[in-house]
């Protein structure tokens, strides 16, 4: 009841339910951090409050060894299993508040070698409101991918969608460009996930039909080079292209419109081919980062929270000013908010979790910690350079 009060007359989640839909200006942040001293990288979850500091606080998830988060949708973690850099296989979902966690049935070859290649999304779809899992696997010496998907609670296991000619494989002999800006997990926008292949097109996996369409990088104002950095992205429920050249200070973001659409940010649900083809892409910032960033949130003011040289900053467009927010040792970070919702009534054969009492923090971590508040603990920055 309180997801369908919230949700939006589009579909859309509320800000605080899904991290992949506007947000308000509490943005609920989960945060993967690395201590060098600790065992495992270790989640954190905390809000950005303007104009007010904010203590970090740790969530119920053992340290992290070889895994990497899919997603985060309506406080339900996905992890996936690190088995190869180009390998990222959903292993299991949690809800570290409730302490329920369920492991997802893993790809079945022979030899985990078989498979060179493995993209996957977390998703929870509000008009069919379900939780989906989406993985698209490449088996050695055979050139179509095999699109599966688990819904949770269904009891049917994986099922086979088909099968697809669009590579989402690296491309050889630009291993360190690849990988630098083709994210093996899919950004969720407008009922659908999205990843950039090879062919400088974005391939769109529809979650109501579950079909792949094709959409079209933007129009570039500048010449692209081959170390380019490329990235999608959601924010404000949108989806966003980011651009940056090597050498160049501005990191420019791209939002996706209808044509003839207002500048309202309005996401929209897209179920045919042509749907794509009556899209534009429109350059909305240009934010002087001066290094590769990874944007992560936009609040109702307007301000972008992005990561950069593991730390946590915040763009304001109305001064053109960038404000650290966290010290250093962020490996990752989204958009996460705690919630209730139980694997169980979804379905699934759930394991309960006993409270993990993880090492604690070195020191205590803030959000938009300043080093003259010493009467509210050292700053993270402060243990860092120490």
């Amino acid at each position: 009841m309180r997801f369908q009060r919230l949700s939006g007359p589009n579909g859309n989640s509320c800000p605080s339910l899904s991290s992949h839909a506007p947000v308000v200006d509490d943005v609920g942040l989960l945060f993967n951090f690395i201590f060098p001293r600790e065992k495992g990288n270790q989640f954190y979850y905390g809000e950005y409050r303007k104009h007010r500091n904010y203590k970090l606080r740790k969530i119920n998830q053992p340290p992290v060894f070889s895994k990497s988060v899919v997603g985060s949708c309506n406080g339900l973690i996905c992890f996936s299993e690190d088995e190869h850099i180009i390998v990222q296989e959903p292993s299991y979902i949690c809800n570290p508040i409730t302490s329920e966690y369920v492991n997802i049935p893993r790809l079945n070859v022979k030899r985990n070698s078989e498979c060179d290649a493995m993209v996957c999304g977390f998703v929870y779809h509000t008009s069919t409101k379900k939780y989906k899992v989406v993985k698209i696997c490449y088996i050695q010496n055979q050139p179509l991918g095999k699109v599966m998907v688990y819904t949770l609670g269904s009891g049917s296991g994986w099922r086979d969608i088909g099968e697809t000619a669009y590579s989402l494989r690296p491309t050889r002999g630009s291993f360190h460009a690849i990988f630098s800006y083709r994210s093996p997990f899919g950004a969720l926008a407008n009922g659908a996930l999205h990843w950039l292949i090879n062919e400088n097109m974005i391939l769109s996996f529809d979650l109501a039909n579950e079909n792949l369409y094709l959409l079209p990088f933007p129009l570039f104002d500048r010449t692209i080079g081959r170390w380019d950095y490329f990235q999608v992205v959601v924010l404000g429920g949108c989806l966003c292209f980011v651009h940056k050249k090597p050498g160049e200070p501005l990191l420019d973001i791209w939002f996706l419109r209808k044509q003839g659409e207002s500048s309202s940010l309005e996401s929209f649900e897209l179920n045919e081919q042509v749907d794509y083809d009556s899209l534009i892409w429109i350059k909305k910032f240009s934010i002087p980062t001066g290094c590769q960033a990874a944007p992560c949130a936009l609040t109702n003011s307007g301000e972008v929270l992005l990561q950069c040289r593991s730390c946590l900053f915040c763009y304001d467009p109305k001064t053109a000013t960038l404000e650290r927010l966290t010290g250093k040792g962020i490996s990752h970070v989204l958009p996460h908010v705690n919630s209730f919702v139980s694997l169980k009534a979804l379905g699934e054969k759930c394991i309960f979790r006993k409270r993990y009492h993880a090492n604690p923090a070195p020191k205590e971590i803030y959000i938009k910690q300043r080093r003259e508040d010493t009467d509210q603990g050292t700053s993270f920055s402060d243990w860092w350079d120490a």
